[in-house]
């Protein structure tokens, strides 16, 4: 529910990502149509990322081989690289010239081999085959996603969609959760279980699990008393691990609060600081608060506009 909060006009959703990889197909299609005009090619290879990629193999590529062969021949030639390079024109619009004119030709070649991966044509072509947005979405998650990519979603999120990601071939190596604490011990392995094991080695691709919380905080919410105490589900695997003494790191200072507000809490953590930032006399934590006498206070807030505490969706509490 926060995502309108974001200081940006960028849509982060599965439907956001899809727009952006549409947009960027019109983009590189469009450099297409640039390279193919500066090479003197009548035929349309920008209609879609099929023809752009016959164009690429039937035109590019082979230029760029013979240029690489013509290179090879000339060796340190002064002049050679740029000389026989196919794609000047294309590069002409660059900030600063391509080949510098005092570099040696090795350097050249650098220069040239570089513009080349500029050159390469990049596949977006399932969003031409894959017409729904739902196809599209699922294609980002499961292809796109598998290079540096971050892909959220809540325990319960991960227990109804844990069929689809397994039958998507979904994968992943790292999962951290966040508030650990605050998750049942049965929920926090739904999250570990979202692909299907390898089946040449019959191992999870799972390397790492990293468990972010604060046991000294709100435990798991079970409603049911029974549950709670007798059953113990309202005791997270974070605590669990915690009270077994498994290896954990604590954070030793907090830079959340005036030092005055941290005393109330500070009872519950071993040795808990204050960051330099809190007392520093001339930092935000030292100017009084307009309308406050004490540095924390009870306020009465009166009922705005009539309507109290409203709940306009489940569990979003205003």
């Amino acid at each position: 529910h926060g995502e309108e909060l974001l200081a940006t006009e960028r849509d982060f959703s599965r439907r956001g990502r899809v727009n952006y990889m549409l947009g960027r197909r019109l983009e590189l299609l469009a450099r297409v149509e640039a390279l193919a005009k500066s090479l003197d090619v009548p035929a349309d290879v920008g209609y879609t990322c099929e023809t752009a990629g016959y164009f690429f193999k039937a035109t590019v590529a082979p230029r760029w081989e013979a240029f690489e062969a013509e290179a090879r021949r000339a060796g340190d030639e002064e002049g050679a690289v740029e000389r026989h390079f196919p794609f000047s024109d294309f590069f002409a619009d660059t900030p600063s010239p391509l080949f510098a004119p005092a570099a040696s030709g090795a350097a050249h070649l650098d220069a040239a081999r570089g513009a080349w991966r500029h050159v390469e044509l990049e596949e977006c072509r399932a969003f031409e085959l894959l017409r729904s947005s739902y196809d599209r979405g699922n294609y980002l998650l499961t292809k796109h996603a598998k290079a540096v990519a971050v892909v959220a979603m809540t325990c319960t999120h991960a227990a109804i969609k844990r069929k689809d990601l397994v039958s998507l071939a979904f994968q992943y190596d790292n999962l951290v959760m966040e508030e650990a604490a605050q998750i049942m011990e049965v929920e926090a392995f739904i999250p570990m279980v979202l692909q299907n094991p390898d089946t040449a080695t019959g191992k999870s691709r799972l390397k790492r699990v990293l468990l972010i919380g604060d046991h000294h905080q709100l435990p798991p919410v079970v409603k049911n008393l029974a549950f709670q105490k007798y059953s113990r589900l309202d005791q997270s695997l974070f605590a669990r691990l915690v009270r077994l003494g498994v290896p954990a790191t604590q954070l030793d200072f907090q830079g959340r609060a005036r030092p005055a507000i941290a005393n109330l809490y500070r009872w519950r953590y071993t040795s808990l600081g204050d960051l330099p930032g809190v007392l520093a006399p001339d930092g935000p934590h030292a100017l009084a608060v307009p309308g406050f006498r004490h540095d924390f206070q009870l306020v009465h807030v009166a009922d705005p506009q009539g309507v109290g505490e409203s709940t306009p969706l489940p569990h979003y509490v205003q």
